[in-house]
């Protein structure tokens, strides 16, 4: 297996807070192309975190301009991140006036099991989950802490019928937001996992967030799993996931064979052994090998290699030529999550980036002489893909 290059080992590196000064300051040494940290770093909101790792360790290996970056990049950041752990605080004080139970969901929950300032793990939204039949009052919370909810008609008629509404924004701060969710997931998902599970499990939040819940450090897990493997198809947000990934598994209490007979449980044994085998692979998390083998697909040993590397092309930039085609990449994700061999009968339920793209009307109109015509005169990036997936 080709190793990775230094850049995305410390930018991914940086997820894991086992992560020492002494390891970051390594990397340093070695990383040349600091422009792909940086782009790295921001794509995944990551800059805090991995600046005050580089300082501890000392600086001297970071070129002078970059270090400026960082260290302003973070001082934004963390100043962001106090507002919203405020907000959320502040927040929550007015679901408890109208009688309303809050889950917290994803980086909040993250944020109260490990750091309340959100400096470790940063966001631009906080999740929260309510019941069903408390939804008006959950709105009339949220505008009494000076939540208004967007007036979007695009994303009002998106998020018809789904399973949160459409955000409500903080007049105090651009880009900081709520999603209020009633479910975990869209109506049309066939997991045997959801919003019940995790509220019959969930125990009081830590902190300055003990009047709300959070989910079990398992469920945590699984539910962080699901929304990267398949709600994000493994192309947005792995830092993130990574992170949660990490302060899961160090909660105490926490049991790799209870996580996973529940992940096999609720269908979704692919999604976890993915989103685990890329933690362990780019941010080299210590994830069981009996967990992995217990949650991997079937495939031949050799083609998950290659879907591997096709992954990691995807989420972290300059490490190989990605793939040309749209549908290729549908079409190797299908491949890694085995709909059919995982239990789900509708398979068509699995392609949530076609229902969105057929949704905002941004679905391809080209033909199939044309698409082959525009791939065939694009043989050279073909060639670069085959080869990056293929030999590794």
């Amino acid at each position: 297996m080709r190793p990775l290059s230094p850049e995305t080992r410390l930018v991914f590196r940086s997820a894991d807070p086992a992560c020492g000064a002494g390891e970051a300051a390594a990397l340093a040494r070695e990383a040349r192309e600091w422009g792909r940290v940086m782009l790295m770093a921001e794509r995944e909101m990551a800059v805090a975190p991995l600046w005050r790792l580089l300082e501890r360790g000392g600086t001297a290996a970071v070129p002078e301009d970059v270090a400026a970056y960082l260290a302003r990049s973070a001082m934004v950041s963390d100043f962001r991140m106090r507002h919203l752990s405020a907000r959320l605080a502040e927040t929550l004080r007015a679901f408890a006036a109208q009688d309303v139970e809050v889950l917290l969901l994803k980086g909040a929950a993250v944020g109260a099991m490990s750091d309340a300032t959100f400096r470790a793990r940063p966001m631009r939204d906080l999740d929260l989950l309510v019941r069903p039949q408390d939804r008006a009052r959950a709105r009339a919370a949220l505008a009494s802490a000076g939540w208004a909810q967007t007036t979007d008609p695009v994303l009002h008629d998106l998020l018809r019928e789904q399973h949160h509404e459409p955000p409500f924004l903080d007049a105090r701060m651009p880009d900081v937001r709520v999603e209020l969710h009633h479910a975990l997931f869209p109506g049309d998902h066939s997991f045997a996992f959801g919003e019940s599970d995790l509220w019959r499990d969930a125990v009081a939040a830590e902190g300055p967030f003990a009047a709300a819940r959070r989910p079990s450090a398992e469920h945590l897990l699984l539910h962080g799993c699901i929304h990267f493997g398949w709600q994000h198809m493994m192309q947005f947000g792995p830092w993130r996931t990574f992170r949660l990934v990490a302060v899961a598994a160090a909660a105490p209490g926490f049991s790799w064979e209870r996580f996973t007979a529940q992940a096999r449980a609720a269908r979704a044994a692919t999604v976890c052994y993915w989103t685990l085998r890329l933690a362990q692979r780019l941010s080299a998390l210590p994830v069981p090998a009996p967990t992995l083998a217990a949650l991997a697909p079937p495939t031949w040993p050799a083609a998950r290699d290659a879907i591997e590397r096709h992954f990691i092309t995807g989420l972290a930039a300059g490490e190989g030529a990605p793939s040309p085609s749209v549908a290729v990449t549908r079409w190797l994700w299908r491949a890694a999550i085995r709909p059919g061999w995982s239990g789900h009968e509708r398979a068509a339920r699995w392609d949530p980036e076609a229902k969105w793209a057929r949704a905002l009307g941004t679905a391809s109109t080209e033909s199939a002489g044309a698409r082959l015509r525009r791939h065939l005169a694009d043989h050279r990036r073909w060639w670069r893909f085959v080869t990056n997936v293929l030999r590794g």
